[in-house]
């Protein structure tokens, strides 16, 4: 490995920890069930954010393979920290909470393809394409780490309020810094493309019509997005919900952070080494099969230690949904690499809004440990059809 490939590889790592370094990552949803936001609000405003998503993730992919994608990697960070401003001013508002998932819309939308993109480009030019995986597996981990210490800080600084409300505001505050620190660094970033002169540039509309006539050749590509859009968005989107959980089985607040930082730091850990599974495609649906099973379980608490229990429903998913996702970039063909992403981000939003509302009806109809447990039935169908699908021949992994 070069030394220049070294030195990139750790600022998009350092880039990725920073992105997600959000102190309010713990408490958030808790802070809207405690401003007098509804279950079902909360759905609503969790499918806000992924239909807001939905219209810009195609535009802002085909941006980045328009423009130079580290100007769009600068620009993210802080577009999300208006995020954070909207909830510490909300004051219980129910708009401006969805105002502030607007920008989160915004900026995760100029993140997400351009960095895979970036990544996968740089690994190539390298001679490294085959080892994407491990490097994507790396800056997952990188966010989960990110994650990790802001959630286990962020509990505490929430739960040492002598008001809890105000604690959380504060939570809000300190998630600014670290994201003005990401836009920095990437400033260090180069794309590689702009080395590049034996292929001539596609404009931006063409972008976008080159992804979608790649999706149209490519039934690998088409099975692969079914496989994350569809297969695993559950795990991701229910996760959203599971401080609510904490709440419901009378998890002391100040372990919220603690219980949601080791988590996601074992998920970091499935994520770095998520790629020595490779070439194992009958994980591919035993581990969403067991992620349901743990659900199901989950859904019968009746004492906080089950949060243990949803905690791993989610982690047993982590290392299908890194491979899968390393396999769709290496499956990719064309140079409009970022708004083909940027599509299969698209239908995950979509079914994200889905999973959002109905996840946040079930609940407000039953309740919310009853929604987990026919989430997980679910769950066991998806991985029915996912059994089937890999049994003739479909690949989720390399």
């Amino acid at each position: 490995m070069s030394a220049s490939f070294s030195r990139f590889l750790k600022i998009i790592y350092v880039y990725c920890f920073l992105f997600d370094f959000i102190i309010c990552y713990a408490i958030y949803a808790a802070f809207f069930t405690l401003s007098g936001i509804s279950i079902l609000d909360i759905g609503l405003l969790l499918a806000f954010w992924s239909g807001s998503a939905i219209i810009l993730e195609v535009f802002s992919g085909a941006l980045s393979d328009w423009l130079d994608r580290s100007w769009l990697l600068i620009a993210a960070p802080l577009l999300k920290i208006g995020t954070f401003i909207c909830w510490a001013l909300a004051d219980g508002n129910f708009w401006v909470f969805g105002f502030g998932f607007l920008f989160w819309s915004a900026g995760q939308s100029l993140y997400s393809g351009t960095l895979e993109a970036l990544l996968y480009e740089r690994a190539a030019h390298e001679g490294k394409e085959d080892d994407y995986d491990e490097y994507y597996g790396k800056a997952n981990a990188a966010e989960k780490l990110g994650t990790a210490a802001g959630v286990l800080l962020g509990g505490f600084v929430a739960a040492w309020s002598v008001h809890a409300l105000d604690g959380m505001v504060v939570t809000f505050w300190l998630s600014i810094p670290p994201l003005l620190v990401a836009s920095l660094i990437a400033i260090r970033l180069t794309d590689i493309r702009l080395e590049a002169e034996d292929e001539e540039d596609l404009g931006y509309w063409q972008n976008i019509g080159s992804a979608f006539a790649e999706f149209k050749r490519l039934p690998e590509l088409r099975f692969i997005t079914l496989y994350i859009a569809i297969g695993l968005i559950l795990f991701e989107e229910l996760e959203e919900f599971y401080t609510v959980y904490y709440v419901v089985v009378d998890l002391p607040l100040w372990l919220f952070g603690v219980v949601g930082a080791v988590g996601i730091g074992i998920a970091a850990i499935f994520s770095a080494y998520a790629h020595r599974l490779n070439g194992h495609q009958a994980l591919g649906w035993t581990l969403p099969a067991l992620g349901g099973v743990l659900f199901i379980v989950s859904s019968f608490a009746d004492h906080a230690a089950y949060v243990i229990v949803l905690e791993l429903a989610y982690l047993v998913a982590i290392p299908a949904a890194i491979l899968s996702e390393a396999r769709f970039q290496q499956v990719i063909e064309g140079q409009s690499r970022a708004t083909t992403t940027s599509i299969l981000y698209l239908i995950q939003n979509i079914m994200a809004l889905s999973v959002a509302f109905l996840f946040g009806w079930l609940a407000q109809q039953l309740d919310l440990l009853s929604a987990f447990g026919w989430a997980g039935v679910i769950l066991l169908f998806i991985s029915a059809w996912m059994w089937w699908m890999i049994r003739n021949g479909h690949k989720p992994f390399s």
